[in-house]
């Protein structure tokens, strides 16, 4: 490593045909080594031709160094055959920041199964290759929050139970048999379970993954609430102990916060699902199969998410899966599978913001005033549909209401903060209502967060409007459940009394056991929510997901991903 340090600080510092005086100690620390060790470096440079080297005669006098030749080149030669080998941090090491992720964008672009800058032993490994425009946010499972992350815990974490996404029945998953018995459920583990690191998952195990959850910051503790506490009775067998809606257990215990995963001796997160985290960094995240799977082994290898950023834009894709807004009018490789979106992209309003934002006619105004707002420019009609809750929408209608008027209402004290996340058309949504209410008189500001940062409580509760936006996914009653439970937002906005409002209205959704009464009840829910003040749906969007022809075997899943345990590679 010292050699390529060494060329890039001459690529950093130097120009070609620049001679100069320097000392042997300057160099060795430019290097990060010993005096010695920079003499070897200095003796392989001059070999290759990178440089020429005079040592200083006489006392006092210093060496003289030339730089003879650009060396940008070989560094990338170098990064390409380092991202061959995997080794992701080191290549993009080797480039300056600015230039990392066309590094990436071009190799994942110029890469085929018979490309020879893999290695043999990769060449028959068949890996899912997926362009991304961020790098993937914490993959722990007790903290498992956007959609993404979300669909790969699913395969990091295998759960007590899981839905099956044909039947919509609860299967059995790591337990073989499950009961219930008052507010109670009993669960027997099955035998010969382990982790990827191949320690034993037992029924302590299980709990301690509970225990992990139920103390943690995260927003999905929240929705673990009824979850009073677990009990180990054996080996493999332990009892849940439930303080509220008992009837939503079997279905909770399918939700990715429930994959269990267990702290390693080196600090790893680790699970037991069909697939293992091998590498995560700022630019790849990448899954290999479990030889171990107490399932159906996936037939795929490996699956890598590639952080290209802004690249995809200029992207030649030859990749296996991209979104097709990351590329577009680029589509002549692939076909594309699509459908509407369950949920929606919404606005809430801070209930809990002290002076204007705390009058409920206030809010009701503004809510009004937010549904009118037509669809910026910069997002496709064909695309949107206007949405009437979570999972009801409507056609766009070109007919307007009569304006909201803001001119009989008092000013705020301050302006209005408008805040959302780095998603597109978030922040297109953003923008274009901060203008509207500062034409209509009312002051706002707008601000962009990364999510990590806008989904802290303390950063929400200084904002009074929040854009942001919900995907359900095949379980409409789970999604309903995490949202109303486990959004950090819309926590932030409820009123001490309305947040005791909703625990009892969901305390209530459970006492029928019948499915299209419960899903009616969390319309009925969401209804109130608009009613008060706190949400306004705006709206639904149509999913499209890019897939090359070689690809078997998959349909487009309700969170816009596809089912990487499902996919098979046609002979090439």
């Amino acid at each position: 490593m010292r050699y390529w340090r060494a060329l890039i600080y001459f690529r950093d510092e130097w120009t070609v045909g620049q001679t100069q005086s320097i000392s042997l100690d300057t160099l060795a620390e430019k290097f990060a080594c010993t005096r010695r060790n920079a003499q070897i470096v200095i003796k392989k440079l001059v070999e290759a031709g990178w440089i020429s080297w005079q040592p200083g005669v006489g006392r006092g006098n210093l060496p003289t160094l030339c730089l003879k030749k650009p060396v940008d080149l070989v560094l990338k030669q170098e990064a390409l055959s380092l991202l061959a080998q995997h080794q992701v941090e080191r290549a993009t090491a080797l480039l300056p920041a600015e230039q990392r992720q066309g590094l990436l964008a071009e190799y994942l672009a110029g890469f085929r199964r018979s490309d020879p800058r893999v290695i043999p032993e990769q060449q028959s490994v068949d890996v899912l290759r997926i362009p991304f425009y961020r790098g993937i946010h914490d993959l722990d499972a007790v903290q498992l929050s956007r959609r993404t992350e979300m669909h790969l815990g699913s395969y990091l974490y295998a759960g007590l139970l899981h839905r099956d996404p044909d039947s919509g029945e609860i299967h059995g998953d790591l337990a073989a048999h499950w009961q219930r018995h008052g507010n109670d459920w009993y669960v027997t583990l099955r035998k010969g379970l382990t982790f990827h690191d191949g320690s034993p998952l037992d029924a302590s195990a299980v709990k301690a993954h509970f225990d992990r959850l139920q103390t943690s910051d995260s927003s999905n503790r929240r929705l673990f609430d009824c979850l009073e506490r677990v009990e180990v009775l054996a080996p493999l067998r332990l009892k849940l102990i439930t303080n509220a809606t008992v009837g939503f257990i079997p279905t909770l215990l399918t939700q990715k916060a429930a994959g269990i995963s267990k702290v390693s001796h080196d600090g790893q997160i680790v699970g037991a699902g069909a697939f293992r985290l091998d590498e995560q960094t700022e630019w790849l995240t990448r899954l290999s199969a479990f030889e171990q799977y107490h399932g159906y082994r996936p037939w795929l290898d490996a699956v890598e998410i590639w952080n290209i950023g802004d690249q995809a834009m200029d992207f030649e894709v030859s990749s296996d899966v991209v979104h097709p807004w990351l590329v577009p009018g680029q589509t002549a490789p692939f076909s594309q599978l699509e459908g509407w979106e369950k949920g929606c992209e919404y606005a809430l309003l801070n209930a809990n913001r002290k002076g204007w934002m705390t009058v409920p006619a206030h809010r009701k105004r503004l809510s009004a005033f937010i549904r009118q707002q037509p669809l910026p420019a910069t997002m496709e009609a064909a695309d949107y549909r206007v949405a009437k809750g979570m999972l009801r929408s409507e056609a766009l209608c070109l007919k307007a209401d009569n304006a909201v008027d803001f001119s009989d209402l008092p000013a705020p004290d301050r302006p209005l903060s408008v805040l959302t996340y780095q998603l597109q058309d978030h922040i297109a949504l953003a923008e274009q209502l901060t203008a509207a209410l500062n034409a209509a008189g009312i002051p706002a500001i707008c601000r962009v967060e990364t999510f990590p940062d806008f989904n802290r409580t303390e950063r929400l509760a200084q904002s009074d409007i929040m854009i942001s936006g919900e995907v359900f996914g095949e379980d409409a009653e789970l999604s309903w459940m995490e949202w109303l439970k486990a959004s950090t937002a819309l926590d932030v906005c409820l009123q001490p009394q309305q947040q005791r409002r909703l625990r009892r209205e969901l305390e209530t959704v459970f006492l029928s056991d019948n499915l299209a009464e419960r899903l009616e009840h969390f319309q009925a829910i969401e209804q109130w929510l608009v009613d008060v003040g706190v949400y306004r749906p705006l709206w639904q969007n149509r999913q499209q997901l890019n897939i090359r022809s070689h690809l078997n075997g998959v349909s487009l899943l309700a969170n816009g991903w596809i089912d990487f345990s499902r996919v098979v590679f046609s002979s090439p």
